[in-house]
C-alpha cells in the first residue's frame, strides 16, 4: 500500500523530532496533519474548530496554541505574522539547510509560495544587522504581499 504524501511527511517530522531529542505527541502529529492537509494557511482557531471535529470535542484553545509552538519552533511550521495564521514548513522533507525564507503571499487568493531566500540576500541582510550590532535569534522570515503569478495574470486579461 502507498503511503501517502501527508504520512511521508509525518514521518519525516517525527524523525526530525527524534533527531532533536523532542516529542512529536499524539495532539501535536494531529495539529500538524490538519495543517498539512489544508491549501491555505489557518490561524489557530479555523485549526481549533478541525481538532475538535475530528478528534477532540472539548479541545481548548491551549491544547492548538501549544502543538502550534511546539511546531515552529522545531521548525516544522511556520506563523506568518502579518495574518497571524500558520502553515507546515515546505521544507520538511529536505535534507538540506535553509538560511531563510521568503513568503508569497497573495492578497487576492490568499495562497502562500514558501521559497528559500537567495544567499546574497541574506548575506547582505547579515552585513546590514552586523552594522548596526542587531543579532538575531532565529533564520530570517521575510513576508511579502502581492499577487500570484495565477491572479496577476487574470487581472491582466
Amino acid at each position: 500500500m502507498a503511503v501517502s504524501r501527508t504520512e511521508q511527511i509525518l514521518n519525516s517530522a517525527e524523525q526530525q523530532c527524534r533527531k532533536l531529542g523532542v516529542r512529536m505527541t499524539p495532539q501535536r502529529k494531529q495539529v500538524m496533519a490538519l495543517i498539512l492537509e489544508q491549501k491555505t494557511p489557518q490561524s489557530a482557531y479555523q485549526l481549533l474548530d478541525q481538532f475538535k471535529a475530528r478528534y477532540q470535542s472539548n479541545a481548548q484553545p491551549p491544547t492548538i496554541y501549544r502543538a502550534l509552538d511546539f511546531l515552529v519552533q522545531q521548525g516544522l511550521a511556520h506563523r506568518l505574522s502579518s495574518t497571524n495564521q500558520y502553515l507546515a514548513c515546505d521544507h520538511i522533507t529536505c535534507q538540506h539547510g535553509h538560511r531563510g525564507t521568503v513568503f508569497l503571499l497573495c492578497d487576492q487568493c490568499g495562497g502562500v509560495q514558501e521559497t528559500p531566500m537567495a544567499g546574497a540576500a541574506v548575506d547582505e541582510l547579515q552585513h546590514t544587522l552586523d552594522e548596526v550590532g542587531f543579532v538575531i535569534q532565529q533564520e530570517p522570515l521575510l513576508e511579502v504581499h502581492g499577487r500570484c503569478a495565477d491572479c496577476a495574470s487574470l487581472a491582466g486579461s
